[in-house]
């Protein structure tokens, strides 16, 4: 399953790289690490507050235990990133051309 999900990203980019322009899919794609990172966010968060009692083995219960601390290792550091490139997206998301493109029209004139 995850490998599915890891080759369909790979192809969805591929398109999109030769589809649209830099600043376009960089803005899908920080949008996107914006949306898994606060979904991942909520789910943690549901599952630190539901604290319900569920039947597992012990191995199974090691394995929820990574998946829940590297989860959390994922959204504090996401947190921190979006602290540190907090310009840097907001040029993504909402600034003008950027300067890639306009010395990519330069050259065509």
């Amino acid at each position: 399953m995850e490998f599915y999900l890891l080759l369909s990203f790979f192809v969805v980019y591929f398109i999109t790289s030769f589809a649209v322009d830099n600043r376009v899919l960089r803005k899908i794609w920080t949008l996107a690490f914006i949306a898994a990172f606060a979904i991942t966010g909520v789910a943690i968060g549901f599952i630190r507050v539901s604290q319900q009692d569920v039947m597992m083995s012990a191995g199974q219960l090691n394995w929820y235990y990574m998946l829940y601390l590297f989860g959390s290792m994922a959204v504090v550091l996401g947190v921190l990133n979006l602290w540190m490139y907090r310009k840097s997206l907001w040029n993504i998301l909402f600034g003008g051309k950027d300067k890639e493109t306009e010395d990519d029209d330069d050259e065509d004139a």
